[in-house]
């Protein structure tokens, strides 16, 4: 491994590292969850399932009634600004610091990986400007929602698709790098489920999750042991 590539690694795990606490954040401020205690059998959370509404009763039904519904709408302004502004580039340089690690082992699906991620953030964007506008009006309109329907979607998509990318790349190392490559390539393929069918959303999460910690976790080891496994070994066997 390059001393340039190891460098794409350590940011690829630093921006892994922000995507993980902002991931955790979301889950602490304050009434996120207030208006919706149990949000469908696959329990999304609500800001999944916010981003998953289809009409302006489903919108409805997620802000509830007064006194819930105020501060629940800051709650979620709240965590709409920090996925625009601190989580989005997280994860897009999260993943296109790994791309580029990887452009040695295959520079076309690299630039078609990037490609992807870069316009799933530009989907993201727009899907975060149409959440706004509907929490401004609430329970916003079908227009509105149905631009947001594909604008999600798409988002989900094409994450997998780079995921996908990287896990394809990450197989052409031996040892570990091929192990962590399959994981994340299969968690990139669950991540498009949600274009198939709405049902599918916990499994586009969960796939998304699973390859992003799989990534984090490879990131880190490459940019730590340099993900030399016959050394790994070695040092293993010497301490015992």
């Amino acid at each position: 491994m390059t001393a340039t590539e190891r460098s794409w690694w350590w940011r690829c795990a630093g921006a892994g590292l922000i995507v993980i606490l902002v991931s955790l954040y979301f889950g602490m401020i304050p009434n996120i969850e207030g208006c919706a205690p149990d949000i469908g059998a696959d329990n999304l959370g609500s800001i999944i399932a916010f981003e998953l509404v289809r009409t302006p009763v489903d919108v409805a039904a997620l802000f509830g009634t007064p006194p819930c519904t105020e501060p629940f709408l800051a709650a979620m302004r709240h965590a709409t600004w920090v996925d625009a502004l601190l989580f989005i580039p997280a994860y897009s340089a999260f993943l296109i610091c790994a791309l580029i690690a990887l452009r040695g082992y295959g520079g076309s699906l690299a630039g078609v990986g990037i490609a992807a991620v870069a316009a799933a953030a530009l989907f993201d964007q727009v899907e975060g400007f149409w959440l706004f506008m509907i929490m401004d009006s609430l329970p916003g309109s079908q227009g509105e929602i149905n631009w947001l329907i594909p604008a999600v979607r798409a988002k989900f998509a094409l994450l997998g698709v780079g995921a996908i990318c990287i896990g394809v790349l990450l197989t052409r190392h031996k040892g570990m790098g091929f192990v962590f490559g399959a994981i994340i390539a299969l968690g990139g393929a669950a991540t498009t489920a949600l274009i198939v069918d709405d049902a599918y959303g916990a499994l586009t999460i969960q796939g998304s999750a699973i390859a992003w910690l799989a990534l984090f976790v490879v990131a880190f080891l490459y940019a730590i042991i340099r993900m030399n496994p016959r050394a790994l070994v070695a040092d293993v066997r010497s301490v015992d």
